[in-house]
């Protein structure tokens, strides 16, 4: 018996540092997507896709619960989830679906047995991860005989490890020793060389800083060296579109491809150059931009891209429950992408929010962007529309002196409407 069209299954297969820009069909030329992109033919790809907060486990948190971070109290990634709090796994479990968690969770606080039926663990490398959970994924698929809705759940780590990559090459020369690939180096991004002012936290955000003395592992990097970086970023996207290739096989193989709503999505991006940074955790659209593609062939579009609508990680969780026919939690934050997918009128938000390191916080509207941190002088406003590199910061320019104010009221009425969770004893404290 497989379920009905009010109840379909839906596999989330998420990512974890994936940029909205390394993808073939985002017009990448210079990595090689062959999977994403199919992913991305058959459905509907959201080119204006935030994240809720740029890092790991508050990102993955938000998803799961529809929350921002400063709610469900994963601010760090070593900070774990208020226990009042449902998370979708639970939510759908408690109303008919089997539901099914393979590979990387990274929602602390949360024991995942708790949460889904059956559970494959993870590793922390995606090289040598990766394939195993979609291989527990295919098992579960070809194995089952449950005749209820399943939500399953494949999380990827991949291309995460370019993390490993910049550690060892701190102390990087000038002239790497890879002659044979130096014709197939990426060039540096537009933004690679910029100057204006930044808030405080922001420019030490983003440089993977490590030892006593929190000194830039890029700091000593040739233009040559960031490049390598690039190349390698670009090989980490191309290890996992091979195993998310590996995952839709299995799905189509199984049966299952015709009553599957498909959602596929990544926690935060990569700096990969872009304002001369690596890893996460800032505001910048190279980070907080990440892909977000939704696909069943047959009930949905295919091969369209939407470049209108503004939408958030938190996001999922509302979706995930229209399609599935139920009502999501209370107070969740986020709105369900049904209504565009199946192209009925609907009356869209006009900004979305993201939040980062507790203090930090975006807004985002269909032409401007507004970054601030909490106590810090120095605001970013940039012209999305004419500036699509965030490399002119009009936050202190007279003649644009309304549209910040518009943003700063936007942000104060957006943070009226929250919960926010009671810090622990001795406030929040960072990981690492």
């Amino acid at each position: 018996m497989k379920p009905s069209p009010e109840r379909p299954n839906l596999l989330f297969i998420n990512v974890d540092q994936l940029s909205m820009a390394p993808i073939g069909a985002h017009g990448s030329t210079h990595v090689h997507t062959p999977n994403i992109d199919r992913l991305a033919r058959q459905g509907v790809s959201f080119r204006e896709s935030y994240c809720a907060d740029p890092i790991c486990c508050p990102a993955r948190a938000s998803w799961f619960t529809g929350r921002m971070s400063s709610e469900h109290a994963v601010v760090f990634n070593n900070t774990p989830i208020r226990k009042d709090l449902p998370d979708l796994g639970r939510w759908l479990r408690d109303r008919g679906y089997e539901t099914v968690h393979s590979g990387k969770w990274h929602v602390p606080g949360r024991w995942l047995p708790n949460s889904f039926d059956l559970v494959y663990g993870e590793h922390w490398s995606g090289e040598y991860a990766d394939e195993s959970v979609v291989r527990a994924a295919e098992a579960y698929l070809w194995n089952r005989t449950s005749s209820d809705p399943f939500f399953l759940v494949v999380g990827l780590l991949q291309p995460h490890d370019c993390c490993y990559w910049a550690g060892p090459h701190e102390h990087a020369p000038a002239n790497q020793s890879f002659p044979e690939i130096l014709d197939d180096l990426p060039p540096l991004p537009p933004n690679f060389n910029y100057d204006m002012p930044e808030p405080e936290l922001a420019k030490q955000q983003g440089s993977h800083r490590i030892g006593v003395k929190r000194k830039s592992v890029t700091a000593d990097w040739s233009e040559e060296t960031w490049r390598y970086y690039m190349w390698s970023y670009y090989r980490d996207i191309e290890m996992v579109d091979a195993t998310v290739g590996h995952m839709l096989d299995a799905l189509e193989d199984s049966g299952y491809a015709d009553s599957t709503i498909i959602i596929f999505a990544s926690d935060h991006g990569d700096g990969h150059a872009h304002h001369r940074r690596i890893m996460k955790e800032y505001l910048y659209d190279e980070i907080v931009k990440v892909p977000l593609i939704v696909s069943c062939p047959g009930r949905l579009p295919e091969d369209e891209q939407d470049a209108t609508h503004l939408v958030s990680g938190v996001d999922l969780l509302p979706t995930a429950c229209d399609f599935a026919g139920i009502e999501p939690p209370p107070d969740q934050r986020g709105r369900s992408l049904r209504p565009l997918l199946e192209g009925r009128a609907n009356e869209w938000r006009e900004f979305i929010a993201a939040e980062c390191f507790i203090t930090g916080r975006l807004i985002r509207t269909p032409q401007f962007k507004y970054i601030t941190y909490k106590g810090d002088p120095v605001e970013q406003l940039f012209d999305i529309t004419n500036d699509p590199w965030e490399m002119s910061n009009l936050a202190a320019d007279s003649q644009h002196a309304d549209v910040l104010n518009a943003h700063r009221k936007l942000l104060a009425d957006w943070e009226a409407t929250l919960d926010p969770a009671e810090p622990p004893e001795g406030g929040w404290l960072r990981d690492g």
